[in-house]
């Protein structure tokens, strides 16, 4: 089938989140399954169209947008048998970040991202391409189904929606509706109105033929208590369509085995090279080698459990384990950062970075991973410790729960339920207890053969597109 995903993001070419990464890793996925497969993403100013080899297309295409008209001129690239497509217009996209600078957004998204997405289906419906399914991601491509339905209802591709993130649900001005050339009566309760505004996310959940979130149990949790943020009615009302496929880690990106990024590459089969991956870290934070490794990787964020991790400073210390945080940086937590650090320097290290997948050290060094997330839609950073041969320490919600569940099976992963340092310390001190044994070196590869890899993602992803084409 061929099949068209509409992103924001996508690595190599642009990254703000674990959304870039998995719009690398399912779309060659679904290549690899034997399908043509299409990303159509902004041109933004940091994309290196040298390296990557990105080109002019020679053809451009037109928005009307309120009492303007935009001009968005189109460039591709391959890459592992996919297709790239970029929408150049350097008003919207030749800017310093991708959505804002900073903490703030900037204030024109709601056009940016709507006329990116009104040029996406322009190119799908006068450029010849016969797609049989369009899948967009996150708000900032939620538009999608709504054009389709409204201004597109001849393209006879279906619509799915992946949500992979409920942190942003795309909220705009109401206004925003008469910008972007949208119908004043879509703005009711059961369509795009929300609380005295509109919200790309609700559009597109109204209007797309599926929506996939990353876990079954997050998608469970998003109808029951609209997970944990409030947004229950919403997906309530939709709930027939919504399906939880877990995400998948990227093999190219997360393998011990090739990972030229550590010290020594390992695997399940001779897993030597870890213990000197684990050596060569400590030895460059000047932590002690023979102390358990804990690490937590993610953003500095409250619903991460940012702040379990941090107010069991003292724990960690008191029970002789080794924490490292790695995440970007935070200005809400700048204070508490710099008090751990200067109090707790014995056993606490915590390491500034915006790029997750720039952590394989982190993750080839670590005995235990850390995810006491408030909430967590996937938990991808548990499943690519698993894959580095780390214990998985996770909060029972979300995503977490679906990517934990073999390693709890096969005793080799821990789980706790309420959000507190006191039961996220008991499970910690469970797993030391764990790597400490004689048992070591058997739970490192039953961890490293436990499979997350994308190839079972994808395989439900199109068990999804054939039973929408199907009409089922």
């Amino acid at each position: 089938m061929n099949i068209i995903h509409i992103t924001s993001e996508v690595l190599p070419f642009s990254y703000a989140g674990s959304t870039a990464e998995t719009l690398f890793c399912l779309p060659y996925a679904e290549r690899m399954d034997g399908h043509q497969v299409t990303v159509l993403s902004p041109l933004y100013a940091s994309v290196d169209t040298v390296k990557h080899n990105i080109n002019s297309l020679q053809l451009k295409t037109w928005v009307n947008a309120g009492f303007a008209v935009y001009e968005f001129e189109l460039f591709e690239t391959h890459l592992n048998g996919v297709r790239y497509v970029f929408f150049k217009n350097d008003e919207f996209f030749n800017r310093a970040g991708l959505y804002g600078v900073g903490k703030f957004d900037y204030a024109d998204n709601d056009i940016r991202f709507g006329t990116f997405c009104q040029a996406a289906l322009n190119f799908v419906k006068y450029h010849n391409i016969e797609a049989d399914i369009l899948h967009c991601h996150n708000w900032q491509t939620a538009l999608i189904p709504v054009y389709k339905k409204l201004n597109f209802a001849d393209l006879e591709c279906k619509v799915v929606l992946t949500i992979h993130s409920v942190d942003n649900l795309g909220i705009f001005n109401k206004f925003t509706l008469e910008a972007l050339n949208l119908p004043w009566d879509i703005y009711n309760i059961d369509c795009i109105e929300y609380y005295d505004n509109i919200s790309f996310l609700k559009g597109g959940i109204v209007y797309s033929d599926a929506i996939t979130t990353l876990s079954p149990t997050f998608a469970s949790e998003l109808i029951n208590n609209g997970g944990s943020i409030g947004v229950e009615e919403i997906f309530y009302n939709h709930a027939h369509k919504l399906v939880g496929i877990l995400n998948g880690i990227c093999s190219m990106i997360w393998n011990p085995e090739i990972d030229t990024n550590i010290e020594k590459t390992y695997s399940s089969n001779d897993i030597s090279g870890k213990k000197m991956c684990k050596n060569a870290l400590c030895s460059e934070l000047g932590l002690d080698q023979s102390l358990p490794l804990v690490v937590f990787i993610q953003k500095m964020l409250p619903e991460r459990g940012l702040d379990l991790a941090l107010n069991a400073a003292e724990e960690f210390e008191k029970n002789n384990i080794n924490l490292i945080i790695f995440g970007p940086n935070s200005s809400d937590y700048g204070h508490k950062i710099q008090e751990i650090k200067e109090k707790y320097n014995k056993n606490i290290r915590i390491i500034i970075n915006d790029h997750a997948n720039e952590s394989q050290k982190e993750y080839a060094a670590a005995d235990i991973v850390l995810m006491p997330s408030l909430y967590e839609p996937c938990g991808s950073s548990q499943m690519i410790g698993m894959r580095y041969g780390a214990v998985p320490v996770s909060r029972r919600t979300g995503g977490l729960v679906d990517g934990a569940k073999e390693a709890v099976e096969k005793g080799v992963g821990f789980t706790f339920d309420e959000f507190s340092v006191d039961a996220m310390m008991k499970a910690v001190m469970n797993a030391v207890s764990l790597v400490s044994s004689e048992k070591y070196d058997e739970v490192v590869k039953i961890l490293m053969q436990i499979d997350n890899s994308w190839q079972k993602a994808s395989e439900k992803y199109i068990k999804l597109y054939e039973r929408l084409l199907e009409g089922k």
